[in-house]
């Protein structure tokens, strides 16, 4: 066979493989390379106890925000652990699901019917909506606030775009920050990699799980 027609023949086969077969590829590469000092970091058994390390982390009143909320086990879970009566706690979600397919996730996955959780906390509020129609007017309206906060970001809002459109947003407050990835392979994994290129924040990262969860701290370019 000759070196055009063995080229051909390559060309066709990568031409059978869909899209999520090059992002998770690109995922692995970024994780065993220039995100490989995860693996050096404290190892929890579980989500909760990563969480915990969080929260004793912060010694003063918490700006919790979450993307991704879904039924609000997360956030309420932080709600539970985080005394301090002043601290503040945001759960953004449109509560319909998935606005487009996400793998095996058809668009809709995740719909609780514009359901928002039963919190009695009077410290949290959820703002319903999608990111990109919320979070910008969120962020004008709290930019000078959030300095007197310890800020805590919880990226599970699954999807790539959706993820760097957060961490975009986010770093216009112009503070470090502890966030934690609920999903770090794949479409987190890429969002956090190309934020770092385009915006030049740094990250040092602190614990994780066997699930994928992440710790980090997050220094935008102030």
């Amino acid at each position: 066979m000759g070196i055009v027609n063995m080229r051909s023949l390559i060309k066709y086969f990568l031409s059978l493989l869909n899209a999520s077969f090059y992002e998770k590829g690109l995922a692995l590469y970024l994780l065993r390379t220039k995100f490989k000092e995860i693996r050096g970091t404290t190892k929890h058994l579980k989500r909760e106890d990563l969480w915990l390390d969080t929260i004793q982390k912060c010694n003063n009143k918490v700006l919790f925000l979450e993307f991704g909320v879904w039924e609000g086990y997360s956030i309420n879970f932080f709600i539970q652990n985080i005394k301090h009566k002043d601290s503040l706690f945001f759960g953004f979600d449109s509560f319909e699901g998935l606005p487009e397919d996400w793998y095996t996730n058809p668009k809709g996955t995740f719909n609780v019917k514009g359901k928002i959780p039963e919190i009695s906390d009077q410290r949290v509020s959820f703002i319903k909506g999608w990111f990109n129609q919320s979070l910008p007017k969120f962020i004008d309206d709290n930019l000078s606030k959030a300095h007197d906060f310890k800020l805590i970001v919880h990226y599970d809002a699954d999807l790539y775009s959706s993820t760097l459109f957060c961490l975009s947003q986010i770093d216009r407050l112009k503070i470090k920050y502890l966030a934690i990835f609920d999903e770090f392979t794949r479409d987190e994994t890429r969002a956090l990699y190309n934020y770092i290129q385009s915006h030049g924040a740094t990250v040092k990262f602190l614990g994780h799980t066997d699930n994928h969860q992440v710790l980090c701290e997050i220094q935008p370019i102030i």
